[in-house]
């Protein structure tokens, strides 16, 4: 210790307490110019103690944790520095998902410009696609807010604890976009709904979350909430946006969230809160992109081409997920443009109607079973009522996203009515599609005989495709198209699968077993296919 008196200076010109009154963390971010080494970022504290002023007081939980650094491990990438509008790729998903989600919410609740009825509702637009970015002024403006809320709350708990507790630079990345979640997105289920390579998200409890990521690959990822309690009131809150509720007894859902669907089920029907969310990751599709995904060979796009514009009806079979849907929006693809379209469905999933540029005019209807409507702000609406409305809006096709059960008449219908008509429905296998479908017809008319139910499959359905998962040797995953048949009788008069298209796994080529009926020649004669010419070449 030195020995020699004091001499009386300027407390700034001490090097430790210039460092004191130095630029505080918050404004040295809006300035260029590189912070020097070892310099604090905050000392409130300090200056309270040599000055015997007082620090802004912030109450601070006894169970509030300093701020989350092993998110920012030691191999990351530099970190980027941080704007207003921050870019989106400085954010992880590791860090984002470990946050302190109840300060998030607390912190949010401070917002005083997250009222959407100023701007867009979240029961208005496809949340699940929706940029991690502000995309219109009432959300740049709540961007602005949560930066200066993050920059008060970092101030203040430097002041009461300490520099060694202000934020990183990531860690108030991580804190502003979930903030900005929480009042304009689906909160803490956002992050798994931005993943690109993400397309389901399986939750069976709050703790227990699954993913799927396109590949097939599945990870186990942190919990979605803090509790069931808190898991509940997440779906519940999503459920509201879109008019509809989430509670006992029935407690059970199935709601288009804007980009994905989800379906949940509460306590009381399973032991756990269950989630499944399926997130719609391929709308803009076509064949020539199912080419190049290895899922069909140009052959089969030229064929599948011919058969939509012949308005053939068709039949999309597989397991649940194996893209049906996407494969059905694909065959949408090749259809003229100005032709009028009315899809069914319970859940929206097709979003045809996003590409007006590929269909003019797109109606989207969506029945609400009576059982499902209750308190519900959309009241039940039928199936019959959707197809009677589909005929009389001059539309050239009817599509029924999925058969499962009360669907099935009602789309046999539509098979009759119009042209073209286009369905999914999980299957084992092309030939067992029929079947599938014949059982349906069966339980919801009463009919203890298939005679009449395949009798008119027979009548109102040309083409099946099947759909199936093929495994890769590096565990991964693809999806492929094994069979397109051709519905024609067997010796019984009865509806049978013939395949004009297999796919060989030994060989990864499709060959083709069978050549189609005069029948189904004829009319993709007319729209310039020669079968012929097409396969043998």
């Amino acid at each position: 210790m030195n020995d020699q008196p004091d001499t009386e200076i300027e407390i700034t010109t001490r090097p430790f307490f210039g460092d004191m009154l130095a630029p505080s963390a918050a404004s040295s971010r809006m300035s260029t110019a590189a912070p020097e080494p070892g310099r604090a970022r905050e000392n409130h504290h300090l200056l309270a103690a040599v000055t015997g002023s007082r620090p802004p007081l912030h109450i601070v939980d006894d169970e509030e944790a300093p701020p989350i650094e092993s998110i920012e491990d030691a191999e990351a990438e530099p970190l980027r520095p941080r704007s207003r509008r921050r870019g989106t790729d400085a954010i992880r998903p590791a860090g984002y998902l470990q946050v302190d989600w109840s300060l998030v919410k607390r912190l949010t609740k401070e917002l005083t410009i997250a009222d959407e009825s100023s701007g867009r509702s979240r029961g208005s637009f496809d949340v699940a696609t929706a940029s991690a970015e502000p995309e219109n002024e009432l959300e740049e403006r709540t961007m602005v807010e949560i930066h200066r809320i993050i920059d008060r709350h970092t101030t203040r708990t430097v002041g009461e604890r300490g520099a060694d507790f202000d934020w990183t630079e990531l860690t108030r990345s991580h804190y502003a976009q979930a903030m900005f979640d929480q009042a304009h997105r689906f909160g803490r289920l956002q992050q798994y709904l931005r993943e690109e390579e993400v397309e389901d998200v399986s939750v069976v409890g709050f703790a227990n979350v699954v993913v799927t990521k396109t590949t097939g690959i599945r990870e186990k990822r942190s919990p979605i909430a803090e509790n069931d309690k808190d898991l509940e009131d997440l779906i519940s809150e999503i459920a509201s946006y879109r008019g509809r509720t989430f509670a006992k007894p029935s407690g059970h859902l199935d709601l288009d969230i804007g980009g994905a669907r989800l379906s949940a089920t509460g306590v009381g029907i399973t032991s756990v809160t269950n989630a499944t969310i399926r997130k719609h990751n391929l709308v803009d599709i076509t064949l020539e992109d199912m080419v190049k995904h290895r899922t069909i060979s140009p052959k089969i796009a030229r064929f599948l081409a011919a058969v939509s514009r012949a308005n053939m009806c068709v039949f999309v079979a597989g397991f649940p997920g194996a893209g049906k849907t996407t494969m059905l929006r694909a065959l949408m693809s090749t259809i003229r443009p100005e032709e009028k379209i009315v899809t069914i469905e319970t859940e929206r999933e097709l979003y045809l109607n996003k590409l007006p540029e590929r269909h003019w005019q797109v109606q989207d209807l969506q029945y609400v079973p009576s059982q499902a409507a209750g308190a519900d702000s959309v009241a039940g609406f039928s199936l019959q009522q959707c197809l009677d409305i589909a005929l009389r809006s001059s539309a050239e096709r009817i599509l029924f996203a999925e058969i499962r059960g009360a669907e099935g008449p009602i789309a046999l219908k539509a098979m009759q009515a119009g042209k073209g008509s286009m369905s999914t429905i999980h299957a084992r296998s092309a030939d067992d599609a029929i079947h599938r479908f014949a059982d349906v017809l069966m339980s919801e008319l009463g009919l203890s005989d298939d005679t009449v139910p395949l009798r008119q499959i027979m009548r109102s359905i040309d083409i099946i495709l099947y759909i199936d998962f093929i495994d890769n040797p590096d565990g991964t995953r693809r999806r492929v198209i094994t069979e397109v048949t051709e519905v024609r009788p067997n010796d019984l008069g009865q509806p049978m699968a013939k395949a004009l298209f297999k796919y060989d796994l030994d060989r990864d080529i499709w060959s083709n077993p069978e050549e189609p009926t005069p029948q189904l020649e004829a009319p993709l004669r007319r729209v310039g296919y020669d079968w012929e010419k097409e396969t043998r070449a």
